[in-house]
């Protein structure tokens, strides 16, 4: 069964947590689309850990981090002030700015702190460049390492993206 899994995470997470996100990209919403490639993270790093309660949320998700994406990222800060300030009050104590544009100078800047610049600059476009190549990495750890993938196994059976989304077009159908 786990194969299958694996099949259905590589297949659903772009197919149903990309396209907000990139909605969110195109509508120039650097706050929104942020908060959801946080959310994204998050999603992923509790498939990576054998814990399914939501306890540990800071760890499951510094390690993923650090395992999956650049070594830019400060695994720690970008926790604390990326993904729970923005989630829980949107702000990020003046420590990062969002500069949420697709021209390749912006996204050059991305985890940097340019000359004049207070903030370090966070550039959407290419954190989602990375929240793919994570998902595409972790899905192929998932195809070569058993125990990795009974863990995945566990988690989602408790948690598919599948049932989620299936959920909400049952309710939707109730409603209407």
């Amino acid at each position: 069964m786990s194969n299958a899994q694996v099949a259905r995470l590589r297949k659903h997470f772009p197919t149903n947590i990309y396209p907000s996100i990139s909605t969110c990209l195109i509508d120039h919403k650097g706050f929104a689309a942020t908060i959801l490639i946080c959310c994204a993270i998050d999603t992923l790093s509790s498939y990576a850990t054998s814990n399914p309660t939501k306890q540990g949320n800071k760890k499951k998700f510094m390690s993923f981090v650090e395992k999956y994406f650049p070594s830019i990222y400060d695994s720690e800060q970008f926790y604390k002030i990326v993904r729970c300030g923005l989630v829980h009050s949107f702000n990020m104590e003046s420590t990062y700015t969002i500069l949420c544009s697709k021209e390749n100078w912006v996204q050059e800047l991305h985890f940097s702190k340019p000359k004049g610049f207070n903030e370090i600059i966070l550039n959407p476009f290419t954190l989602l460049g990375h929240l793919k190549k994570a998902h595409k990495a972790f899905v192929t750890d998932l195809e070569n390492d058993i125990e990795l993938r009974k863990i995945f196994s566990k988690i989602y059976n408790i948690n598919s993206i599948v049932k989620q989304h299936t959920r909400v077009f049952k309710a939707l159908k109730k409603i209407s």
